[in-house]
Order: C-alpha cells, then structure tokens, then sequence
C-alpha cells in the first residue's frame, strides 16, 4: 500500500468535509437541543438511581451522542458514492490507486471528524449543561475512539454491500438506529423487554454508552471499561473482515438518488 497516494486521497476527503460540513454540524447541534429539554427529567431519573445532584447531562449526553454518530453512517456513504456520481472514483483508480488505498484514504478521516463531533458534543455539554467526568479521562476519550472506528466500520460495510446511495442510505441509517435504540440511547436498557435487553449486549451501541455513562457518573477507569473498549474492536474487525471481502473497487455505484 502506498501512503502517499491513500494521504492524498485522504486530503481530498478531508477539503469535501470541510466545503459542506452541514451534516457534521447537525450531529453536533441536534444532541445539544435534546439534552436542553430533556436535562430536567434526566436529573429525576438519576435521582431515583440513587446519583444525587448529578446532572442529568451525564445520563443523557452519552446515548444521544453515541445516537447521532451512528447517523453519521451516511456520511460514510455519500463520500464513496460521490466519487462514482462525480465519475472520479474511476480517475482515481487510474492513477494506480489501490482498493485498500481508497478505503483508507476516504475513510480515515471520516474517524477524526466522528471523534470531534462526539468530542464537542461532549465539550459543549460541559459547558451549557454541567457535564462532568468523574472517572479517567483516558477512559473517556478510548471509548469515544472505539465508537467512531465502529461507526466508519459500519459505514465501509455498507458501502461494500450495497449498489446503489439510497439502499446504503436508508439500511445503514437503519441499523444504525437500531443498534442505538436498543444499546438504551433513547431509553435506559432496563427498561426493554427482556427479549430486546438480550439483544442489546451484542451491540456495540450498548457497552459504549454503557462504559460512557459510567466513566461519567461511576468514576470508572481504563480497567473498568476494557470489556466495553473489547467488545467494540471485535465489531469494528468484524465489519473489517466482512467489508474487505466483499469490497470491489471494480464494482459500479449509483451514487444519486
């Protein structure tokens, strides 16, 4: 594999974010609105819970993030389906760029700019809502890491799988609610069915937000969290695994909708 030419593919994925950051900006702002009304009730719950005084931020900040950067999954898809709509992806292989040089190159940016969003998500909250760290920091920022390379696995995934921008659209944000739902972003794990509970343990959506919430209200450390951070890089190689055997550079996309 040449990096060079995966840098400069990955310098051209970077300037597309950067020219139309619209869909980063709304994964930003839209946990920020829902933590501001849902903040109050949050605080009742953890007060239930037996955490007094605690913000409700600590409960609800690391679902909602975790939700919207499983959204992100199709901006995964549209910078590979771009290429094939703007006619590039082939120019690209015509300078001698590799499948693997591809994929590296677009979607390794794609993980920074998941893990800053989450990142001033997390920041933001801090400052607008008292969110607050009570265990390793450390702690917090592998876990933040473990769940953008998941998101950018599952992304890959998709791409691999599907023809056309509106299957990779529509199933990648699918699942990628799913998984949320059921990892307890929207509502605590506790309280799904015993069915959907059981389900829950083996989405990566779970021991995130699990190993979040606890590194937040519990004080946890790296040690703590080693079975979410565990968990979360058998998925992400998973997804690697299965992408790598079903990426085709030569496949044709339709990459409009």
């Amino acid at each position: 594999m040449s990096f060079t030419r995966s840098a400069a593919i990955a310098r051209t994925t970077v300037r597309l974010v950067i020219k139309d950051p619209s869909v980063t900006i709304i994964m930003i702002v839209m946990p920020l609105v829902f933590i501001a009304f849902l903040k109050p009730s949050l605080e009742a719950q953890l007060e239930q819970q037996g955490y007094h005084g605690a913000s409700g931020a600590q409960l609800g900040v690391p679902g909602l993030a975790v939700f919207f950067a499983f959204l992100s999954i199709q901006t995964v898809c549209m910078l590979f389906f771009r290429e094939h709509f703007w006619g590039t992806w082939q120019r690209v292989r015509a300078a001698g760029a590799t499948g693997l040089e591809l994929v590296v190159g677009k979607a390794g940016p794609l993980v920074a700019v998941i893990l800053m969003q989450m990142a001033v998500v997390f920041l933001a909250s801090a400052w607008l809502f008292d969110y607050r760290v009570n265990g390793s920091l450390l702690a917090l920022a592998l876990l933040l890491l473990g769940i953008a390379l998941c998101v950018v696995a599952l992304g890959v995934l998709v791409v691999a799988l599907f023809r056309t921008l509106d299957q990779a659209m529509v199933l990648g944000n699918m699942g990628g609610m799913v998984m949320a739902g059921f990892g307890g972003a929207l509502a605590p794990t506790s309280t799904l069915p015993g069915w959907a509970q059981a389900f829950a343990h083996v989405t990566p959506t779970y021991w995130g937000i699990e190993g979040l919430r606890s590194v937040g209200l519990d004080g946890a450390s790296v040690v703590d969290v080693a079975p979410a951070l565990g968990v979360m890089a058998l998925f992400t190689a998973m997804c690697v695994a299965v992408a790598t055997l079903r990426f085709r550079p030569t496949d044709t996309k339709v990459g409009s909708t």
